[in-house]
């Protein structure tokens, strides 16, 4: 064989760089579920597309009391940010909700989140995975790929301008309409005002990314990715660059693990386009503590979750990046720029009962008749000449009372003046009221943990006991004796600490009480032992709330709550400890 032929077919057998980066280049076939729903589950809920397929969706919970309930949310990036970025993604308060009740919702999507409490959240719709090609061609080309399908066709589509983005909507939108109109969510008596399709906010995605109110909250505020649970880091579940593995393209939609809200590549993949406009975080002086807020400019569109192009830290959901939507060479584009859907709707609909509860909830609606069935208020120009006594009633509420001393002024001037009085007045009740229920949220995930630590100290007592089994020297025998009293009176004391919380959470509205638990269910729903631990707290806490409703603390002896906490093995030792 000549030399060249021979250098030819060494060449050959040389890896391609693809190769050489761990990307070997795959032409195999797939099924087309592949590029919409790869890894189905139970809570997915789904709309039509063209060609048999489908846009996959999961609902985010938002606890909420009400429509005007918000949450609020800790963005950016927390630790080991660099100096330079702070102005970019250093920590500030955001808030979220969303558009949809329970009641909202058709019976096949209600179906589909049967696990949630009905009247406890507020919901919006995440794209359970970045829109692939296959999708962006069923819309866009009007054409079905053929089946099976190429591997390509179930990546992430790319190279978007955030027209085409809103393009692709559109065209979807209208196509839903003419053929599926009856699986868009619409609003409980309004069937006009439906679902639409749109790019999710920053918080929207962000929250989402976190986890949701599938993460416990002490870990959401204070870390800067979901927990791992069994996975050994962050690139089980996105795909982007380290030292040992580069890609030159995004991998298939799903190729990596979920996070805790079952969402796929918020981590990598392809940057994704959210509908927020960028905004410096800056510092600002807020009763003498040094707080960030968005700066006034709004500049070009945010990017989230970094790429397969990204190194680690660029992948975490704090992260952002700004996107001019044109520069001088036309509509900006890049080649790891995609985007998922989001499920939205209008926050004032034509729907009668929604606007009767907003009304109750922000309290515009004027009452024709005071609360204890007094007249209609006067109008200015039959105002009475003089004003009337009222019977102010100590225990009613402020703006209700308020509401009488209007009724029975005289004078047109001072009723308006005392109307503007009721509105600050009304403004603070709700603000209040807000203040106290976020507050009752932190109690109880604090008295959640005082259980823990009933259980901690019950352990350390167990470990001394048996410890002492090996001790033959007397000083240390009593030292340990001693340090194992002092435990049993630190879990008596811990004890009547918690039974005078639940003194307290037994007065608590039961409806509020129960839609807090419901959050906390789903911010413990993990597999890890913290969570099941927690899940055993709310339980136990549920049960002595109940007696304490029903026959005070005073009828809850400490040891059938121990029983009801503490292992029994554990329990006997530290019964049987005089």
């Amino acid at each position: 064989m000549p030399i060249f032929a021979v250098f030819l077919l060494f060449l050959l057998f040389l890896p391609t760089p693809a190769d050489a980066q761990g990307l070997r280049r795959s032409n195999q076939t797939l099924s087309p579920d592949k590029a919409w729903n790869p890894l189905p589950e139970n809570e997915d809920l789904a709309l039509p597309m063209p060609c048999g397929g489908e846009m996959v969706f999961r609902a985010v919970a938002v606890p909420a009391k009400g429509i005007l309930y918000d949450k609020k949310v800790i963005m950016g990036v927390r630790s080991d940010n660099a100096p330079e970025r702070e102005i970019y993604e250093h920590v500030y308060d955001a808030h979220i909700s969303g558009p949809f009740a329970w009641r909202d919702l058709s019976a096949g999507w209600r179906q589909g989140l049967k696990a949630r409490e009905k009247d406890s959240f507020m919901y919006y719709f995440l794209g359970k995975y970045e829109v692939s090609l296959w999708q962006w061609k069923a819309i866009m080309d009007g054409v079905c790929p053929n089946t099976p399908i190429e591997e390509d066709l179930a990546r992430p589509v790319a190279s978007l301008t955030w027209l085409q983005m809103q393009e692709f909507m559109h065209k979807y939108m209208e196509w839903l309409l003419e053929n599926h109109k009856a699986a868009l969510p619409c609003y409980a008596d309004n069937d006009k005002d439906i679902a639409f399709l749109r790019l999710p906010t920053e918080e929207e995605w962000e929250f989402a990314a976190r986890g949701g109110l599938n993460v416990p909250e002490e870990h959401r505020n204070q870390e800067d990715f979901h927990p791992l649970g069994d996975k050994i880091g962050k690139a089980d579940f996105g795909v982007f660059r380290t030292a040992e593995k580069k890609y030159d393209r995004p991998l298939p939609i799903g190729s990596r693990n979920p996070n805790p809200l079952q969402l796929y590549d918020m981590a990598g993949n392809v940057k994704e386009l959210v509908q927020s406009v960028f905004q410096f975080s800056i510092p600002e002086l807020r009763e003498g503590v040094a707080l960030r807020r968005l700066h006034g400019s709004s500049g070009g569109l945010v990017v989230k979750g970094g790429s397969y192009a990204s190194v680690e830290s660029e992948i975490l959901p704090g992260k952002r990046e700004e996107m001019a939507l044109f520069n001088e060479g036309g509509p900006v584009k890049t080649r790891d720029l995609g985007f998922r859907l989001a499920l939205s709707g209008i926050n004032t609909p034509a729907s009668a009962s929604r606007i009767r509860e907003l009304e109750k909830e922000s309290a515009i609606f004027v009452p024709e008749k005071t609360g204890t069935g007094g007249t209609a208020r006067p109008k200015a120009e039959d105002a009475p000449s003089t004003d009337k006594a009222v019977k102010i009633n100590s225990s009613g509420g402020l703006a209700n009372e308020l509401e009488k001393i209007i009724q029975a002024a005289g004078s047109s001037v001072v009723r308006n003046n005392l109307e503007q009085y009721r509105r600050m007045v009304l403004d603070y009740e709700k603000a209040l009221e807000r203040e106290h229920d976020e507050a009752l949220l932190n109690r109880l995930r604090s008295v959640l943990y005082q259980i823990e630590g009933l259980r901690s100290f019950a352990v350390r007592f167990a470990f001394l006991d048996r410890a002492i089994q090996d001790v033959n020297d007397q000083q240390y025998k009593r030292k340990y004796l001693d340090t194992m009293t002092e435990y049993k009176l630190l879990l008596s004391n811990n004890t009547n600490n918690y039974k005078d919380e639940l003194a307290a959470l037994a007065k608590a509205a039961r409806a509020d009480i129960e839609r807090h638990c419901a959050s906390l269910r789903n911010e413990y729903k993990g597999n890890d032992l913290h969570s099941q631990h927690m899940r055993e707290n709310l339980d136990n806490f549920l049960k002595h709330l109940e007696r304490a409703r029903s026959k005070g603390t005073g009828g809850l002896a400490k040891e059938s709550i121990w029983k009801d906490v503490i292992y029994e093995g554990t329990l006997k030792l530290i019964m049987g400890r005089k």
